[in-house]
């Protein structure tokens, strides 16, 4: 009986061990996506390419691993390690070449796409495409009656496809003898994009082959954003704004700081006050980030500290935040998502700045329950149907945040709002299916479909911030000493204090002796 009983035991602990040993589809699906890149190339933006492919990526909900292709050691990329890898060249005429990175990748049977020059002969056979090197040439990017002139080319590789394949955009040289080729290709678990840039038509092109290769295909619309928000900003404009964009029928989001301090004085009330008339004109708020000017490893709880402040503070006035925005490099660095972006569920990644300070740069980019992609209106204005401007008719694979600069100047601001009404494009509706989540210390901040949570109850927002209880962050800022040098500054202050009146006693009766020395007797 022992024996049968010890003998079922091993039995299931044998069950069991196989079971833990097999990878479930939800283990297989957070697999991250090797970015291999050959060199920065700021001759070409290479920079700013990377950035918007992370942005890209993110978007499309892939976790990503970026690597220089002169760090790449043998047998990194494996499909027990990563799904996919990208190969993006900036710089096809370093000809940077590392032969286990081309070894491993041609074992890999993952996912793999390649954007820019130095397509091989094997990666084309792949594609079951013929290659095509077109030199000197500007090219027109096109798809569906709309089109957008690329910047000149020296040298590119196109594509002639064979059989079936998914083809996104096509790319026809000025010079009509040479042919059409399509922009994006996908075959299979194989891709090719021969330009990019992180902007206008060639990012949305860009990001339907995206996500078609990596299985996040689809049709969305397109939220728009206004950036550049500060508690500095001219409220007045701000309300106006609001109120013009929400009678043309336009919901909105805007992209605002905030400050941790000096939120008692009567300017932070106006400025939230004018947040409140945004939430009501039908427009919801995403909070910026700070502006980073130094940072280490150990900056971390300062900034937790810095973000929970802020919203706390926002929240007690009726401010709700449904999401956080950042630049794209925050999303690659350790500290930076652990506490600024791991405790939401809803992330707007925008362009970086022209300087980047990290804390601790790990380059393993996160992904959200929804990440939106930031993408510039003016860098979309350029895309014509015939001789009108198109962006209505653009398909937008995953979230993206259409974007415009705050306007300065009253003149700006008609400008703005006319340019947006007149686009005719069907935005994105947060009031019909957006759901976020923040988690900010004691307090958690919710919306869902045009409703604001606050710790699970919901929340009025009405003209005034009333009715809202005070939730405060539990760290408090302590110093080393303080009271110490609190009581030594007090008999400093003293001490000062007692000196300078017999300074003065002794000026003012010094010169009384003065004067008598020089008076006649």
């Amino acid at each position: 009986m022992k024996k049968r009983l010890i003998l079922g035991l091993l039995v299931l602990v044998a069950c069991l061990g196989i079971g833990w040993g097999q990878t479930s589809p939800a283990i297989a699906a957070s697999k991250r996506v090797l970015i291999v890149y050959d060199a920065i190339n700021p001759t070409v933006d290479g920079q700013k390419k990377l950035a918007g492919l992370q942005q890209i990526l993110a978007s499309a909900g892939v976790a990503t691993q970026t690597e220089r292709l002169s760090d790449y050691h043998a047998g990194q990329l494996t499909t027990k390690a990563y799904a996919g890898v990208v190969t993006l060249i900036n710089w096809p005429q370093g000809d940077l070449k590392n032969a286990e990175f081309t070894r491993d990748r041609a074992a890999f049977t993952g996912k793999k796409l390649h954007i820019g020059q130095g397509l091989s002969a094997v990666e084309a056979r792949e594609l079951h495409a013929v290659r095509r090197n077109v030199y000197h040439q500007q090219l027109i990017l096109s798809a569906e009656g709309q089109q957008q002139l690329l910047p000149f080319s020296e040298d590119i590789t196109l594509l002639k496809t064979q059989g079936k394949a998914h083809r996104y955009g096509t790319l026809r040289p000025q010079n009509q003898g040479i042919g059409r080729y399509p922009y994006g290709t996908v075959v299979g678990q194989r891709g090719y994009l021969p330009y990019f840039e992180a902007s206008g038509f060639s990012q949305v092109l860009a990001a339907q082959t995206i996500a078609q290769l990596f299985g996040k295909q689809r049709q969305l619309q397109p939220l728009l954003t206004i950036t550049g928000v500060t508690p500095y900003s001219d409220l007045k404009r701000l309300t106006t704004l609001a109120q013009r964009l929400n009678a043309a029928g336009i919901p909105f989001a805007i992209s605002t700081t905030s400050v941790a301090d000096n939120t008692s004085l009567a300017a932070f009330s106006r400025f939230a006050k004018a947040l409140r008339i945004v939430e009501n004109n039908q427009g919801i708020i995403f909070l910026q980030v700070p502006v980073v000017g130094a940072a280490n490893k150990q900056s971390g709880s300062l900034l937790e500290q810095t973000m929970v402040e802020e919203l706390n503070q926002l929240g007690q006035r009726q401010v709700m935040p449904v999401g956080i925005s950042a630049p794209v490099y925050w999303n690659q660095d350790k500290v930076f998502r652990k506490y600024g972006l791991a405790r939401l569920t809803n992330v707007l990644l925008l362009p970086n700045p022209a300087t980047t300070t990290f804390a601790y740069q790990d380059n393993l980019g996160g992904r959200y329950a929804q990440t939106w992609t930031g993408l510039s209106l003016n860098s979309l204005l350029t895309v014509k149907d015939g001789q009108r401007v198109a962006v209505n008719q653009l398909k937008f694979p995953v979230p993206t945040a259409v974007t415009v600069a705050f306007p300065t100047s009253r003149k700006q601001l008609v400008a703005m709002t006319h340019r947006v009404t007149q686009l005719n494009v069907n935005w994105y509706q947060p009031q019909d299916s957006l759901q976020t989540k923040i988690t900010s210390a004691s307090a958690t901040f919710a919306y869902k479909q045009g409703t604001y949570y606050l710790n699970g109850s919901p929340v009025t927002v009405g003209p005034e911030a009333t009715g809202i209880p005070k939730y405060h962050f539990s760290q408090k800022r302590h110093v080393a000493l303080d009271r110490y040098f609190k009581v030594q500054g007090n008999i400093l202050l003293v001490f000062f204090t007692f000196t300078t009146i017999v300074l003065v006693t002794f000026l003012i009766l010094g010169r009384r002796i003065y004067r008598r020395m020089f008076r006649r007797k």
